[in-house]
């Protein structure tokens, strides 16, 4: 219960955790017995192997003190199989109370982070990640509400069959709670893998439904989401694509007699609007040191230069970027330029469809060959390139568990990357990194553990764990999440659970 009340909330709860759990494990007695149930479950040896493998990567590790800490990361690999394989199932009603409490725990902490954006607890926004305070990623905990999403759908199907409609209404209440907020954050990654896992489901239950009108109600339901999704994607596509044209006379003065700065052949555009023409820097920057303690050759707080950041603001605006266009800027506005807000669609921080709109900008600015850097989603292609830089080079066995950063770093230089030093991360993708730290090989098999787990004594079939491996799986495509304590943990401990503590007539049918 600590463990599980911790992911969402607490690193140290999750640490401290673990040390009660392995302890316990080894005072209660009859460690003999629990090692041979342990070696006897496959399953539990493969996961624990993963462990094993990262250590024999020490090898050829010239960085130990990175090895060291990523083993210590990744140590629920080694503690959670073999504790809950070698212990006695779960009962039912304890079954089901960890994954409340867990629950409970991500409810909390939405609480908490909603109560950081509305200023009941004061700190300082600059992006909607900044609402998480437990120095828990708002990626990871993405992954925590879409599986309690799915846990209450199952709690909800109960309270239904057993007309306890009371109950039903409270569950249904928190399914639409945690959806909205995976909404209000605009975790592209959440509502993905919600979507992805709620349409398996639908196609399953539609395939094993014995009526026929059940079979095409889903079938239509599949394909009615499906469309109006990519219908939805095409409308804000063709929205961003709206140029608004105008003539430009490149020998026009501001008001002030000042010359402006035309660059006809960057096509670049904020809400339809071309950025690079009519700029006046001059005015600008006597005008903005004059309303702002930023100056305006500095950096805004997000670490983006400043300049760039207003000029594209006054150009979704379709205004000039001189003395006139500034002025009509709103202290509000002004606030949110100081804030790195580029667009003035943007300054709402939570808006699903202006994240899509960012994101289309993002690609469209890498196609032009702008630099990545500060965008999610496109410089992930440029950790992608670096990830297979190095596994090219390092096919058979990799770079070595600790030798990964340094590894990331040389490739970039080597590549004479776009992005920034500050840019310069890791793979963010799970399967990339194993390839980068211990090759293809150990990649191949770390696929092949994956898949075994799914399909081992037929888990494919039970609900739940169809609905983790999913969110797990796919979570790892777009990010590292072995790569921290709270990812690799709750990817650990819900594959041990599902595993290895449900007595396997408790398993939960589709």
């Amino acid at each position: 219960m600590m463990l599980v009340a911790g992911l969402p909330l607490s690193l140290f709860l999750t640490s401290l955790s673990q040390f009660f759990i392995i302890g316990s494990f080894f005072i209660e007695g009859s460690i003999a017995k629990k090692f041979k149930k342990f070696l006897s479950n496959p399953s539990a040896v493969l996961i624990t192997s993963l462990w094993l493998l990262h250590l024999l990567g020490l090898a050829w590790t010239d960085d130990l003190q990175e090895g060291f800490k990523d083993l210590r990361i990744k140590l629920p690999l080694l503690i959670l199989p073999l504790v809950l394989s070698g212990s006695e199932p779960l009962s039912k009603k304890q079954f089901q109370c960890l994954l409340s409490v867990f629950i409970a725990a991500v409810f909390a902490g939405s609480l908490v982070s909603m109560a950081v954006y509305s200023g009941i607890i004061q700190r300082e926004i600059h992006d909607i990640r900044d609402i998480f305070i437990f120095n828990i990623s708002h990626i990871r905990f993405a992954l925590f509400v879409c599986l309690s999403i799915f846990i209450l759908i199952q709690k909800a199907n109960s309270s239904w069959k057993a007309k306890e409609f009371s109950s039903f209404f409270f569950i249904s209440i928190l399914i639409i709670w945690f959806a909205a907020f995976l909404v209000f954050i605009e975790s592209m990654t959440g509502l993905v893998l919600v979507l992805i896992t709620g349409l398996v489901h639908l196609a399953i239950a539609g395939y094993r439904a014995s009526r026929l009108w059940t079979r095409v109600l889903v079938i239509l339901s599949v394909v009615l989401i499906t469309s109006l999704l990519v219908f939805e994607i095409r409308n804000i596509i063709e929205e961003y694509n709206v140029k608004h044209e105008y003539e430009i006379d490149i020998t026009e003065k501001t008001k002030k007699g000042n010359t402006y700065i035309f660059q006809k052949n960057q096509k670049l555009y904020e809400n339809g609007y071309p950025i690079w023409v009519y700029v006046c820097d001059e005015e600008l920057r006597a005008d903005w040191n004059k309303l702002s303690s930023i100056p305006y050759d500095s950096l805004d707080e997000r670490g983006q230069p400043l300049r760039f950041t207003l000029i594209r603001f006054l150009s979704s605006k379709g205004l000039r970027k001189d003395s006139e266009g500034l002025a009509t800027l709103s202290e509000e506005e002004i606030k949110s330029v100081e804030k790195g807000i580029a667009n003035v669609k943007y300054q709402n921080l939570s808006d699903a469809r202006i994240r899509l709109i960012q994101i289309i900008w993002e690609f469209d600015q890498y196609r032009r060959g702008e630099n990545p850097g500060g965008h999610s989603v496109t410089q992930r292609f440029e950790f992608w390139k670096a990830a297979i830089g190095i596994i090219s080079s390092n096919p058979l066995i990799g770079v070595g568990t600790g030798d990964m950063p340094a590894a990331y770093q040389n490739e970039y230089v080597k590549t004479n990357s776009q992005l920034d030093e500050k840019y310069r991360l890791r793979a963010h993708n799970q399967y990339l990194a194993i390839g980068v730290g211990l090759g293809i090989p150990i990649l191949i098999y770390f696929i092949f553990v994956l898949f075994y787990c799914f399909f081992k004594s037929g888990m494919w079939k039970d609900y739940l764990f169809l609905s983790f491996w999913l969110i797990a799986t796919l979570s790892m495509l777009t990010e590292d999440t072995l790569e921290t304590q709270s990812g690799v943990t709750f990817v650990v401990l819900f594959l041990s659970l599902f595993l290895f503590s449900q007595k396997r007539e408790e398993k939960s049918e589709i």
